[in-house]
């Protein structure tokens, strides 16, 4: 069977087809458009969008490279900034061609998926999604920049009532709407026996995700694609449809990476956030390894990152005294996000282990992006430190523990 397969078709309400598909296997670039204007021509917008991506592919294809011979967190958000780039000059051809040609109002939604060396890149901008396929069940990768699941997410609004919702189609985020856009980022570590499905809502508004995850997990995927795009026809068609179903390579450290993906999600920072939510701030966490003795941050030294144990023990010592052990789970330099002192204590390897950071750099970038996500990972920080400072009070006001 092939690795791939995919489609796109007007549907049975529209009289032409306004999405655009792109697969390029040799760059591992996969992008699905769905134009949006109506009169103003969205299939010009959405055009333009994924031809952004067909110029760009060998740009693309060098930060993948160089992701491959070495796969740290800067060449990693490199290949995401480069994808951004691309969405940044797709939005402004957009922009300008619709001011040029007074087709106000021209715009598209994107997914965009870049597979290489085990990982998935991932950007979106509107209500168009990415899925991936893996054990069994079916994880959205994306959420949908749009009125109705801003509501879900406040608890405005029902998920049932979202679907039925006339303001269903009303998106908050569009390519061309300005010059500029604000794309989600992520990447997702992928593991033997991933699949990945794009769409646009012309799928996801009409088929169930049952049959969507029935007919992802398929051996067939040419026979997957079409039965998933009758599926749509049959229930109305009443906006065009794209579907894209890859079997991405996996890698050999899917074990390893299965287990990672496990701790993380333990983690305060990720408990109750939407799988996709999660994907986000996962792209601004950096891994470190240590060893029995190996300083992690040391006193005295500058510091802007916080640290939370994955797995292992470190010591916290202050002037070479031991003050605390944390474990997994636990953390440190909270502060230094809010400030550039010197570090107050220092952390070492009890045992071999590894831990995640956040810079605050790196955080503020994130919280300008992603400003609700961004709030909600600061609300998640300030309760942690409140925990923290209490439990240092009741140890101060015990007599037993002084």
């Amino acid at each position: 069977m092939r690795k791939l397969a995919a489609v796109t078709d007007p549907g049975k309400k529209r009289n032409h087809n306004e999405d655009a598909l792109l697969t390029l296997p040799e760059s591992g670039i996969y992008v699905v458009a769905d134009g949006v204007g109506g009169r103003a021509c969205g299939e010009v917008a959405s055009a333009i969008c994924v031809e952004s991506f067909r110029d760009s592919a060998h740009l693309v294809s060098a930060r993948v490279a160089a992701y491959t011979e070495a796969s740290t967190l800067d060449t990693r958000n490199a290949v995401l900034a480069t994808i951004d780039e691309v969405l940044q000059t797709a939005s402004r051809r957009i922009y300008e061609t619709a001011e040029a040609e007074g087709r106000a109002g021209m715009t598209t939604t994107v997914v965009a998926l870049v597979v290489g060396n085990g990982t998935a890149f991932l950007a979106h901008v509107g209500d168009s999604r990415a899925y991936l396929v893996r054990d069994g069940e079916l994880r959205q990768l994306t959420e949908d920049h749009s009125m109705v699941n801003e509501l879900v997410r406040t608890g405005k609004m029902t998920y049932e009532e979202a679907r039925s919702s006339r303001h269903r189609h009303v998106i908050t985020r569009a390519v061309g709407l300005y010059p500029t856009v604000q794309p989600s980022l992520a990447a997702v570590d992928l593991h033997p026996g991933d699949r990945l499905l794009l769409c646009s809502d012309g799928l996801s508004d009409v088929v169930a995700p049952e049959l969507m995850l029935e007919e992802g997990a398929s051996d067939d995927l040419e026979g997957a694609v079409a039965t998933l795009l009758q599926a749509a026809l049959d229930r109305g068609g009443p906006d065009n449809i794209t579907v894209v179903l890859l079997d991405p390579d996996g890698t050999d450290r899917g074990d390893d990476m299965a287990a990672r993906a496990g701790m993380l999600e333990s983690l305060f920072l990720f408990e109750d956030l939407p799988y996709a939510a999660r994907l986000q701030v996962g792209r601004i966490v950096e891994e470190h390894y240590f060893a029995p003795g190996e300083v992690l941050v040391e006193q005295g030294s500058p510091g802007t990152s916080m640290y939370v144990i994955l797995e292992g023990e470190v010591s916290v010592q202050v002037n070479g005294i031991e003050v605390a052990r944390l474990a997994a789970g636990e953390h440190f330099g909270e502060l230094a996000l809010a400030d550039e002192e010197p570090r107050s204590a220092s952390v070492a390897g009890v045992t071999f282990g590894s831990a995640i950071s956040v810079s605050a750099e790196q955080l503020r970038d994130f919280c300008r992006g992603e400003p609700e996500l961004g709030n909600a990972l600061l609300w998640k920080m300030m309760r942690a430190l409140g925990q923290r400072l209490r439990r240092t009070n009741a140890r101060i006001s015990d007599p037993l523990t002084l």
